[in-house]
């Protein structure tokens, strides 16, 4: 059996936020409907390609128009048989819409509602419009650089969507953890800035803790990336000082530990342009492969810096059962990356392919108890 079989979630997002902490949700067995627009083919299906697909398996699609009285009616109905409802919208859209969680809560008392926004429910920045890039800017995060010698940089990947969308995924399993004990239900405010200050904290405790100004103690020339002889990108992870001797080592430079300029940890830290270049030049000495066999054998954190399709077909990844291929109505065949947490006992799971538009709206319409001649006549009207 699946953890979270059982129960019934209402998304009402788009984008990545919302869907994101939903599908973890549907991995882990709950029955996930996600409510897209009617009418016309909604954006989110075509932003990024591959994205919806990615985020919206395991889910049941109705296709419905909320702005319409039939449709909210429809919505009310769907809620009323959930668990959890998620929408990402700003502060006032659910309302306008009539899913505001004071205009559920009467008909479904213990209803699990969380709402994903930029900046929250309250103060001064909620009703601002922003993306990733102005999360990670406001945070902080984007004045913290990653390596030695360069300027800070935006990740390659959407830190804010994903990081809210598991916020939001562990305060469901919270609130469904206090309705257990309680019997009451929960409204949840995930703020995608406050998310970002959570994470940036961690490089901030000189400033929290002591009230000084932080600086960049994380960085070290030995904790960087390295063009290696042919090319290619190796990242080396050397910490720990039995990490700095076996590295000497296996470079075949025992020299370095007697020079004074890196006799420590601190004193690296301080000559650490001089010694960023000697890395440097040590690490261009030899080819990928070369360095993967005496670092394995030295046993120095290294990993070379792999491509997404590397990554994808990676020996591990695959042993680890990550990458699971199944057939998608009207894609064929397609790679869906599994719920990346392993169990003694139980599983996440991938159950179904992503959905295509509307594609369950007549079988969810008659579990709400229309009759076909309803259904009919809600499509007509292009409710549905």
């Amino acid at each position: 059996m699946l953890p979270l079989e059982g129960l019934k979630v209402a998304d009402f997002s788009q984008r990545i936020p919302g869907p994101y902490c939903s599908a973890i949700l549907a991995d882990l067995g709950a029955e996930v409907v996600m409510v897209e627009g009617a009418g016309t083919l909604p954006e989110a299906r075509g932003i990024f390609p591959g994205l919806f697909e990615l985020i919206n398996r395991n889910k049941r699609s109705l296709a419905l128009n909320l702005k319409s009285e039939e449709g909210k009616e429809i919505a009310r109905r769907l809620i009323r048989e959930s668990d959890i409802l998620i929408e990402a919208s700003r502060p006032g859209v659910a309302e306008r819409l009539g899913i505001g969680y004071a205009q559920v809560k009467s008909i479904n008392p213990t209803l699990i509602y969380c709402s994903i926004s930029g900046f929250g429910q309250q103060g001064p920045y909620r009703n601002r419009v922003g993306h990733d890039i102005n999360y990670l800017s406001l945070s902080g995060i984007l004045s913290i650089p990653g390596q030695p010698e360069t300027e800070p940089a935006r990740p390659g990947v959407p830190i804010v969507d994903l990081a809210s969308g598991m916020y939001g995924a562990i305060a469901i399993l919270a609130a469904l953890r206090k309705r257990e004990a309680e019997g009451t239900g929960e409204y949840i405010d995930v703020s995608m800035l406050d998310s970002m200050i959570a994470w940036m904290s961690v490089r901030a405790g000189n400033l929290l803790v002591y009230g000084k100004k932080p600086g960049n103690e994380h960085l070290s020339p030995l904790n960087n990336l390295f063009e290696t002889r042919d090319g290619k990108k190796i990242s080396l992870g050397i910490v720990e000082e039995n990490f700095w001797q076996n590295f000497m080592e296996a470079a075949g430079r025992k020299d370095l530990l007697g020079d004074p300029r890196f006799s420590s940890s601190a004193e690296r830290k301080n000559n650490g342009a001089a010694l960023l270049s000697v890395i440097t030049k040590i690490v261009s000495e030899r080819t990928l492969s070369e360095w993967e066999k005496i670092l394995d054998w030295r046993q120095v954190p290294y990993a070379p810096v792999y491509s997404m399709e590397e990554a994808m077909e990676d020996p591990h990844v695959q042993a680890r059962g990550l990458v699971q291929e199944i057939e998608a109505k009207g894609l064929g065949k397609i790679k869906e990356v599994n719920f990346p947490v392993q169990f003694s006992s139980m599983e996440g799971k991938i159950r179904r392919p992503p959905p295509q538009w509307g594609e369950h709206t007549g079988d969810l319409l008659a579990e709400l108890g229309y009759s076909k001649e309803e259904i009919a006549l809600l499509k007509e009207k292009k409710v549905v």
